[in-house]
């Protein structure tokens, strides 16, 4: 079955890449270049693999954040918000409340911890409004997301907003708080391998232990779950706090890593978690191989916008959006045909029984 799943999810991945192919085609794009240009740019040096790598590190933590909530049955849209204010604590960590005399471990660790925490307490906001208030998290979550959206652009005009300037914008975070460069001559940073290890943790987490079964079965059937003594609001509270905290992280990272400073076109990472997570079936291992196809995606549409033929730069979101589309309807062919067959399989007990 594992296999099987595999094969369908490449498939699909294939089938919706040659189906926007072909669509560029008939634009008079050619497919064969701009295949050739897309290779440069994700793959080709150790140059577009540093690229690619920077370009998937948010998209696996947002990634983390949606596939970790979902397993356990919290239906959290609202990583884009977690992520700013995540972005936001960092800055306000290190240009306003830090020390310019602090350390650079100590400094950026703090900076890292300040957005994965304001990160957690903005999702943790949402799953208290169902618990008190019945508010779906669905719903809360996405509204979320614009409070958070517009609290950053009141802070980048105000208390977060650099000197001598009247743009929307924070000041530069020092150097010594940016994350540090692994390759040179490129933006390939220390971020991706902690949002690796992070990976590597929550696959840990779901496979190995308790807590990563019971949030498993609370998304399976959490009536059931309830019946078998396990915590479901507590278990699904917890799971908040982690996936919501992942995608602080994720801002936090993208700002100490790769902006340097803050406006509040931090970019769509959070939304583009959910497709990440649905492509690496909620998995922490399939996110991870998913998140690298998006950031290779990223960086080949970017190679082939600055080359002579000129890609629109909305190509990559195009391939995304049909590959996840070719996902639905394959999740959903596959759950019908399983469902078929055990229906024919009781079927068949039932008339053997009977006979």
């Amino acid at each position: 079955m594992f296999l099987l799943e595999i094969i369908f999810t490449v498939g699909g991945c294939a089938l919706a890449a040659g189906a926007v192919l072909i669509l560029l085609a008939l634009m008079g794009f050619p497919p064969g270049h701009i295949l050739e240009l897309w290779y440069r740019g994700a793959v080709a040096d150790r140059y577009a693999l540093a690229d690619t790598l920077t370009k998937a590190c948010p998209l696996l933590l947002t990634g983390l954040a949606a596939a970790i909530t979902f397993r356990a049955g919290v239906f959290n849209i609202g990583a884009q918000g977690q992520l700013l204010v995540g972005a936001a604590m960092a800055v306000a960590m290190s240009t306003r409340l830090l020390s310019p005399h602090t350390p650079p471990l100590p400094g950026i660790t703090m900076c890292l911890f300040a957005g994965a925490g304001a990160g957690a307490a903005w999702g943790l906001l949402a799953s208290l409004l169902e618990l008190w208030r019945k508010v779906p998290v669905v719903l809360s979550t996405i509204l979320l997301n614009f409070t958070a959206l517009y609290a950053v652009k009141i802070l980048l005009h105000s208390y977060l907003q650099a000197h001598g300037t009247s743009a929307p914008q924070s000041s530069q975070i020092p150097p010594h708080f940016c994350l540090p460069v692994m390759m040179k001559y490129t933006s390939l940073h220390i971020g991706v391998l902690i949002a690796a290890a992070v990976a590597m943790v929550a696959e840990f987490v779901q496979v190995m232990t308790v807590f990563g079964f019971q949030t498993t079965a609370i998304g399976l059937n959490e009536a059931a779950s309830r019946l078998v003594g396990i915590p479901v609001a507590a278990r699904q509270i917890q799971a908040m706090l982690i996936g919501a905290g992942c995608a602080g992280l994720a801002g936090a990272i993208q700002i100490l890593g790769v902006a340097h400073f803050m406006t509040a076109k931090i970019g769509n990472y959070g939304y583009a978690g959910i497709a990440v997570a649905l492509l690496g079936r909620l998995d922490p291992m399939g996110v991870a191989v998913a998140a690298l196809f998006f950031g290779a995606l990223d960086a080949g549409a970017q190679r082939a916008e600055e080359s002579s033929i000129g890609l629109p730069h909305e190509t990559s979101n195009i391939i995304k959006a049909v590959i996840i589309l070719a996902m639905l309807i394959i999740g959903a062919w596959s759950m019908r045909r399983t469902l078929r067959s055990g229906l024919w399989q009781q079927r068949n007990t039932e008339t053997g029984d009977g006979a």
